[in-house]
């Protein structure tokens, strides 16, 4: 019955999780009206998110080992739902902005222990269901939120979102208060690289968005490519550092699929807030109505999702990668032509080769990485993909948070405006499809070294069957040999003369 408890908050968590990410997509208009700024400066709500969640991710890690997973994720739990009510209380912006910051703090917490608790505390056939029944949760919150949030949105406003999410979280919370702790997996806690890490992430995020004035924008851009060279640096000597790159760079198959993934998240994290903002600024479609247009995508990433498992059996899942990514640069490249007078086609089958080719990619690559490390490391694999995962996802919000402030200039709802945001957002296709080609490429790469060290694998395989074969052989000579010696000597002993 406990680990009942614990799924259920998991599963819960997690689909609150998706379900709150994806539905500012469909309410970004409608908190633009509240707080009487533009759409674009309200893409920071997101933006500040992601970027605070995948700066502290390597820094929870930490906190997670040093004081056991359950009590970080609850304690995640908890801090994500006090500030998620602060959000919808809260009727100033930048108030918001710095309320969406602390969520993102804690929800990283969430995001670095959950798969954990699965693996720790579930074994055998029970723990693949629990993984997958996480990872449906996810889908799910991704499938209904468009429809849902649009529901939401028209009826009791973009707040109602939060007071959703915070119920859930503090339902989470409770579910896991009584769960038996964990033992921590060490006693060490080096605050200042952590703090460092958060720091350096957050700043170059910030500077990659434009927040700041034209003229600090490159100044600010330079310092922060410094400061993450010289915290990779400082990793890579580490004795015991909090990215684990020496670990990642000796493994060719891992590092090039983590590059994969990066740049995957990078082009598709942005995809359905681009739709969202065409629908309702440009064409004036109406929150519900768009969240309706929108479902076509999360329910096809659910049904090939849940198909890649078998596919990825029959085929290896290197080839599944590169299908998925394949469809996605078609998806995309179908909506390069979208302007405002543009048929509502172009939007559906866009949505249908997205949908397809992530649920294509996502399960096998997360497989082609589990895979290609022993299993004392599945701790390490399983949370440097988390951190490509949202390092994507925040470097792709951020992009384009810089790309909407410097090409908008002009009023909301006049003609200008439609056409300066109909280019951004054609600009934002353009960059996704580049992202995509770079993230083939990697899995490409993948490919040819996991087919390699398969080969290497079987040989040295066919090589230690060859010598248990041969060493039975001659141990079966051996005996044999033995045999017809004390067979021999048995007759001959039958032969002699009997004395008397």
């Amino acid at each position: 019955m406990p680990l009942v408890r614990l799924q259920v908050a998991l599963c819960l968590t997690s689909f609150l999780t998706a379900f709150m990410g994806s539905s500012l997509n469909v309410a970004l208009p409608f908190i633009a009206v509240d707080f009487s700024c533009s759409p674009e400066n309200v893409a920071w709500m997101i933006s500040a998110f992601t970027a605070a969640s995948s700066s502290f991710l390597l820094s929870a890690s930490a906190l997670a080992d040093r004081f056991g997973y359950l009590r970080i994720y609850i304690t995640g739990a908890l801090g994500s739902a006090i500030f998620s009510l602060a959000v919808a209380l809260t009727t100033n912006f930048m108030l918001c902005i710095v309320m969406r910051i602390c969520q993102g703090v804690a929800m990283s917490l969430v995001f670095c222990t959950a798969v954990a608790l699965i693996s720790q505390r579930i074994s055998g056939p029970a723990r693949a269901f629990a993984i997958a029944l996480n990872t449906a949760s996810v889908y799910s919150g991704l499938s209904f939120s468009p429809v849902l949030a649009g529901i939401i949105v028209d009826t009791l406003g973009w707040r109602t979102i939060f007071y959703f999410a915070a119920a859930g979280l503090i339902v989470s919370f409770l579910l896991c208060r009584t769960e038996p702790r964990d033992q921590p997996l060490t006693q060490r806690l080096p605050l200042v690289r952590m703090g460092l890490s958060f720091v350096i992430g957050l700043v170059t995020l910030i500077s990659i968005s434009g927040y700041t004035t034209e003229h600090f924008f490159v100044s600010t851009m330079c310092l922060g490519f410094v400061f993450v060279v010289g915290f990779l640096i400082g990793e890579y000597r580490a004795a015991q550092p909090l990215l684990p790159l020496k670990f990642i760079l000796s493994n060719k198959v891992l590092l090039f699929a983590l590059l994969a993934s990066l740049f995957h998240y990078l082009s598709s994290f942005i995809y359905t807030l681009l739709l969202s903002m065409h629908l309702q600024l440009i064409w004036g479609y109406q929150a519900a109505t768009t969240g309706l247009m929108l479902i076509v995508q999360p329910i096809l990433m659910v049904v090939f999702s849940a198909l890649s498992g078998k596919l990825a059996h029959r085929f290896g899942p290197q080839y599944l990668t590169i299908v998925g990514l394949s469809l996605c640069i078609c998806g995309i490249m179908t909506l390069l032509p979208l302007e405002p007078k543009s048929s509502l086609t172009l939007i559906f089958v866009s949505q249908v080769l997205c949908g397809s080719g992530f649920g294509l990619f996502s399960a096998p690559n997360t497989m082609i990485v589990m895979s290609s490390v022993e299993r004392q490391h599945f701790a390490i694999a399983s949370a440097v993909q988390a951190l490509s995962r949202t390092v994507g996802q925040a470097t792709s919000m951020a992009i384009l948070t810089a790309l909407l402030h410097y090409a908008i200039n002009a009023e909301v709802g006049t003609t200008l405006y439609v056409r300066e945001l109909s280019a951004s957002i054609h600009q934002s296709f353009i960059l996704s499809t580049g992202g995509y080609v770079f993230a083939l490429v990697f899995c490409f790469f993948c490919m040819y070294n996991r087919i390699q060290v398969l080969k290497a694998r079987n040989a040295a395989e066919a090589e230690a069957k060859a010598k248990a074969e041969a060493t039975a052989a001659a141990e079966a000579a051996a005996n044999a040999e033995q045999g017809s010696a004390a067979e021999l000597h048995s007759k001959a002993k039958d032969h002699e003369p009997l004395q008397h």
